[in-house]
């Protein structure tokens, strides 16, 4: 009796043990293209009442293993599971070598995770740049563009995304610029220096590749090209609102110096940005990439004390103009046109006397 006893205590253990393990699974796409970034999903929600489920702040290791030509780890990120039972993990895969790998979540006591979890995924990364050929030179003399040209063999006429960056900074895009039924491209990016300029190409399937070109040379005087201006009164709970009309490269836009002006701006992209770098005695100048089309701008004093009239000045624009469109934009109120002011009480009396010597002829 006793020796059942036992038996079924240690039974009982055993199910609790195996009923207190947690549900979880990840997931990753099948095929990722070298140079994206590998996105790893997890959750610990089965929808069900009685599966245990993983506590927000549980953290662990994902793991990235090469298989090929042995099994080996590439990278290590640690998740840490969020109120809603969900987690994510993210590899970079700039460097490594196309081919089979695995993701693979590790159980930190062997017994965390239950049986109906799914803790492995298989994955194969597949390197395009072999398809991307630089027609245009890698070395160029600094002359006011970065010439692009090539072809993408696998592209055909889908058209290419480019994106130039230089010293970390993007100067281009990203961009979709056409290709011909070849996957020829070309196109001639402003830039203003000399240097190292990192151009990395993709299309809606991923990333292809990249290559660097090094501009030499220095950028020589330049004829000081005529700015447009507009001015308008700005305070504090009053700001100036302009839109700039603008040509394509980069559009220099510089307010009136006196007042410590802060300057917000809408980009073509719908992205909003802000500065105030100078004091009162330098105007303030921003300087955005532009297509040819249009830039909002708010602009109103740093301090709640000052107020004045701003005049802004642009380059490389077609106009500069008093905008009715861009509060609305800014998410302000619009401002609604003064209302006409009463007449004078002395004008108001005359007004009323020539009507009454008018009755009595």
């Amino acid at each position: 009796m006793k020796r059942i006893a036992w038996l079924t205590i240690i039974a009982a253990m055993m199910l609790v043990g195996t009923a207190s393990a947690a549900y979880v699974s990840i997931s990753a796409p099948q095929t990722v293209y070298v140079g994206d970034t590998l996105v790893v999903t997890g959750t610990s929600i089965t929808g069900g009442l009685t599966t245990p489920t993983l506590k927000p702040g549980f953290s662990t290791d994902v793991i990235l293993y090469a298989l090929k030509p042995g099994k080996s780890e590439v990278g290590r990120v640690e998740i840490v599971v969020q109120k809603d039972g969900t987690f994510t993990a993210r590899f970079d895969t700039d460097g490594l070598r196309p081919g089979d790998y695995s993701i693979e979540i590790i159980d930190p006591t062997l017994s965390t995770f239950g049986g109906s979890s799914t803790t492995q995924r298989m994955i194969t990364l597949v390197d395009r740049s072999g398809s991307l050929k630089i027609h245009s030179p890698l070395n160029q003399d600094l002359d006011g563009t970065l010439d692009l040209r090539g072809a993408i063999g696998d592209l055909g006429s889908a058209g290419v995304q480019v994106r130039v960056e230089r010293d970390g900074f993007v100067v281009y895009g990203p961009q979709y610029i056409a290709t011909n039924k070849e996957g020829a491209f070309s196109v001639e990016v402003p830039i203003s220096d000399g240097g190292s300029y990192e151009v990395s190409f993709s299309d809606t399937r991923g990333y292809i590749g990249s290559a660097v070109f090094v501009v030499t040379g220095t950028p020589g005087p330049t004829p000081t090209e005529a700015m447009i201006s507009a001015s308008s009164p700005a305070g504090r709970s009053a700001p100036a609102y302009f839109e700039v009309d603008t040509r394509s490269g980069v559009v220099k836009i510089v307010t009136s110096a006196g007042i410590d002006w802060v300057v917000e701006y809408i980009d073509e992209d719908n992205k909003h940005y802000k500065a105030n770098e100078k004091g009162m005695l330098e105007p303030e100048t921003v300087e955005i990439a532009a297509r040819g089309g249009l830039i909002y701008l708010k602009v109103y004093p740093m301090s709640y004390n000052d107020s004045g009239t701003v005049q802004v000045s642009a380059s490389n624009a077609d106009s500069v103009r008093v905008s009715q469109t861009a509060p609305g934009l800014f998410g302000d109120a619009t401002p609604t046109p003064a209302q006409a002011a009463p007449l004078p009480a002395v004008l108001a009396l005359l007004a009323l006397l020539a009507v009454v010597f008018a009755r009595r002829r």
